[in-house]
């Protein structure tokens, strides 16, 4: 090829490499977190998504069954983030209801970071049974190893005997839910969100381990 036809085809606009496999799924993914920080997942079609990926709307659906999917598949790894975090928060301090503060603040940060999709996901539960089922299957997720840490702080004479301590989990990670989406959804001011982490961190501390003065009996 000569030197002139050379320069010549590079200034043509080059074809896009089509996206393929695992690279076309993270496409679909990237694009739909990036549409869901600009509006809401009930304002956003597989079309859009697809579009903003560079594929075709069959390879959407080759990848992923509908847009509650792709949300779900975003918040896997967030969710499995905010376990561990959660958790490994609760053997810091030598008193756990230091400990509770720390992993209550910790959870409302990761749940902020990435309220967009979490609400997206919730939103998308609401009509799709499956998804809602791996919400519900995700915020149990929580409940086993934090309830084994009690009942370790039990063990060692740091909590009172009581209800089995997965049932009281259970329940105070219902009301962090529960509050957490209502200061999302209603953009609460940093004065509400700081009074609303202390009443879910001093009703945490009590149950779990009685009021914070006298010892534990």
């Amino acid at each position: 090829m000569s030197v002139e036809v050379t320069a010549a085809l590079a200034g043509w606009p080059q074809r896009r490499r089509r996206p393929v496999g695992e690279e076309r799924r993270l496409l679909i993914l990237e694009a739909a977190e990036d549409l869901l920080q600009i509006r809401p997942l009930a304002k956003i079609s597989v079309r859009d998504i697809a579009s903003a990926a560079g594929v075709a709307r069959s390879g959407f659906y080759f990848y992923f069954a509908n847009k509650g999917a792709v949300v779900a598949a975003l918040l896997e790894d967030v969710f499995a983030e905010m376990v561990g975090g959660a958790v490994g928060l609760l053997d810091v301090a030598a008193d756990p209801r230091d400990s509770v503060a720390s992993a209550m603040r910790s959870a409302w940060g990761s749940w902020r970071e990435h309220q967009g999709l979490i609400l997206a996901m919730l939103e998308a539960g609401s009509v799709d049974p499956a998804v809602r089922e791996l919400w519900d299957a995700w915020i149990d997720s929580f409940v086993a190893p934090i309830a084994e840490r009690v009942e370790g702080h039990r063990t060692a004479g740091l909590a009172p005997a009581g209800a089995p301590a997965a049932d009281l989990v259970a329940v105070l990670i219902a009301a962090n839910e529960r509050t957490f989406e209502r200061l999302s959804r209603t953009g609460a001011s940093p004065i509400c969100i700081d009074s609303a982490l202390e009443a879910l961190i001093a009703t945490w501390s009590a149950t779990l381990y009685g009021p914070k003065t006298g010892p534990i009996t």
